[in-house]
């Protein structure tokens, strides 16, 4: 839903041009880094166009500002790559979540969507999302964390909510919550009537 004056717009069947056209622009950090978030035979600055490939003129692309933000992103995140041109499936996990994150993050959302951004990486890369979730947080963008490691949502977020079955379980203040009372909400059953 979004809040406009005294409209209320229902962005549920919307497309995401809709969307980005109302003033909302979103940002999406898939769980599947390779298969959803970038293409793995492309380099850097072609994954950067894949969210600017509109804004070229008569057919012709403008890789200047896509290659110059993978070359910010590489030097502000310390991607490890040869080039701005190999393929982002050469890369570690790390390297290529950071060039997704960096990726996502450079447009400004307001929303910010991250589905277990730091699945399969090593301690340091953690560090670095964390970090830029967190930065992103305190800019004021809206950033939705989804995971289950209970001791990075105590710490990361301000409310949680708690999905089991399907249904909405719970939600909670995470600066008073504790893991007991997340892990009874993820767990508990709910009560169902069997109709006789």
């Amino acid at each position: 839903m979004l809040f406009r004056e005294d409209e209320i717009i229902d962005l549920r069947n919307k497309t995401p041009l809709q969307i980005r056209e109302l003033g909302v622009r979103l940002s999406f950090v898939p769980e599947d880094r390779l298969g959803m978030g970038l293409v793995g035979s492309m380099g850097i600055t072609d994954n950067m166009m894949l969210r600017s490939y509109r804004k070229g003129h008569a057919g012709f692309l403008d890789r200047k500002k896509p290659r110059a933000l993978a070359e910010e992103i590489i030097r502000e995140l310390e991607v490890a790559t040869p080039s701005v041109s190999t393929p982002v499936r050469r890369l570690s996990g790390g390297n290529v979540q950071k060039v997704l994150v960096g990726r996502e993050i450079s447009f400004t959302p307001k929303v910010l969507m991250a589905a277990y951004p730091v699945r399969g990486l090593d301690i340091n890369s953690s560090y670095t999302i964390y970090r830029l979730l967190n930065a992103q947080k305190q800019n004021g963008v809206a950033v939705i964390f989804v995971g289950e490691d209970l001791d990075v949502l105590l710490e990361l977020c301000d409310r949680i909510l708690v999905i089991n079955s399907g249904a909405v379980s719970g939600l909670v203040d995470a600066r008073t919550a504790t893991k007991e009372e997340i892990g009874l909400m993820m767990t508990k059953t709910t009560e169902r009537k069997e109709e006789a």
